[in-house]
């Protein structure tokens, strides 16, 4: 008979790869992006990220119920990218939507007594040997808001968790996750959502939480640092996410700035960053501390950092600046369009000659001395064409925040073409300009 050592020795190599949380590797994995920003498309994109400040706008003011609120602000997902993770043993592989401005992992599970059809049957807990409910006494348990946990004979429960265009309930488990095609980025042990009620409208399969709190996937990894590079053509293939040690920018150009917490909203685990000025052409706009700063009324003001919002939104008096540094500089005979149905605030009929609107250049200034040229195309582009295909329509792809919410956000679009990483460990958010193909 063989020994027993030669028998443990065969079974650890039958074993799939397990990586420890706390392994100071890196891994890649891909984004996909959910939605189409051609031409005509972007007031859709401007109608989802509306929903999710709607919703926000209804909040109270009281800290707890603000910081629930502004979790569904940060969280309506079909504005943004699906990022693969394979949960089980066997591993399956499901399309979820990395989202920086929300922290739980969670697909559907059977069984469902509310779930939408997806083209692959839901996760299976019964078919995976690593699944393990999590017990209400784990501190995993207690991350998740006291207004939407329950303990029961299923173990730590969720219900109503609120996203901006709809919510879900389940249960809290652990499982053996891997992230991307890297079958030595498996984890044992992330704490993830079994959710067995799905009322995100079909919207998606579930969400890869990549905020700073403890049940986001970035926490659980223990990998301290991520980035990602959002291709403008999207046409052209997937963008890359990377983790650990490949998420490094070396290009001379990297601008980097201080990642803030909001002093007024202690649970918030979103990433802040101070905007401190923006220039629209030759005019330096008068924005002081308070224009796009920390409020004590209301959310918090603050500027938010989200992948999840497409088009940017700035608080309303800093808006404002912008919107009439625009107006008064571009040339008279523009013929501006009234089309705020479509959720667009500064439009104009596009040139009869094909060529792009002369437009003022859009630079944003940020806290430790970073700027961002943004490209023209992430901030104002053909948002609309005739019959022909040409270009019936410009559009500022810059909106002003509700007035009741002195929130600012830099969408997903205005990231485009960028390789931005979040530094968890020295607390920077840093931007070079890169070609995501080759990142």
């Amino acid at each position: 008979m063989a020994s027993t050592a030669a028998i443990l020795a065969l079974i650890i190599l039958l074993l799939p790869p397990i990586t420890l949380a706390g392994d100071l590797h890196g891994f890649r994995g891909t984004l996909t992006r959910v939605h189409d920003l051609s031409p005509g498309k972007f007031s859709e994109a401007a109608r989802r990220d509306s929903q999710r400040i709607a919703f926000l706008s209804r909040a109270t003011t009281n800290s707890s119920s603000s910081a629930v609120s502004f979790q569904a602000l940060l969280a309506n997902r079909d504005g943004g990218y699906n990022m693969n993770l394979s949960i089980g043993t066997p591993p399956l592989t499901f399309p979820l939507l990395a989202d920086t401005g929300s922290d739980l992992i969670w697909t559907q599970c059977a069984p469902c007594t509310k779930c939408f059809q997806q083209p692959t049957p839901p996760f299976q807990p019964g078919s995976s040997s690593t699944f393990s409910k999590l017990p209400c006494t784990s501190a995993f348990c207690q991350s998740v808001p006291s207004s939407v946990r329950t303990c029961n004979a299923t173990g730590c429960v969720y219900s109503n968790y609120i996203y901006g265009s709809g919510y879900t309930e389940g249960y809290l488990a652990t499982e053996t996750l891997r992230v991307g095609d890297d079958a030595a980025a498996s984890f044992r042990d992330v704490v993830f959502g079994c959710s067995t009620v799905n009322g995100m409208d079909n919207l998606t399969l579930g969400i890869a939480g990549l905020g700073r709190g403890p049940l986001s996937l970035v926490s659980q990894l223990g990998v301290r640092r991520f980035s990602y590079c959002l291709r403008s053509d999207a046409a052209a293939g997937e963008s890359p996410i990377l983790f650990g040690s490949l998420a490094k920018l070396t290009d001379g150009s990297v601008q980097s700035t201080p990642l803030l917490k909001n002093p007024f909203l202690q649970r918030s685990t979103h990433y802040y960053v101070n905007l401190t000025g923006i220039a629209v052409g030759s005019t330096e706009l008068p924005v002081t501390a308070s224009t796009f700063g920390f409020t004590q009324t209301g959310l918090g003001g603050g500027t938010v950092v989200d992948s999840g919002t497409t088009l940017t939104l700035l608080a309303k008096d800093g808006y404002a600046m912008v919107k009439q540094a625009f107006l008064s500089q571009m040339a008279n005979n523009l013929t501006a369009l009234n089309v705020t149905s479509s959720g667009l605030d500064l439009c104009f009929e596009a040139s009869a000659s094909g060529d792009l609107l002369p437009v003022p250049t859009l630079v944003l200034r940020f806290a430790g001395g970073a700027e961002y040229v943004v490209p023209r195309r992430s901030y104002f582009d053909v948002v609309a064409v005739d019959s022909q295909g040409r270009a019936a329509v410009e559009c500022l792809l810059v909106i002003p925040a509700p007035r009741k919410l002195p929130i600012s956000i830099i969408g997903n679009l205005m990231q485009m073409d960028m390789h931005v990483l979040y530094d968890l460990d020295g607390e920077m958010f840093s931007f070079a300009p890169a070609d995501c193909a080759k990142v």
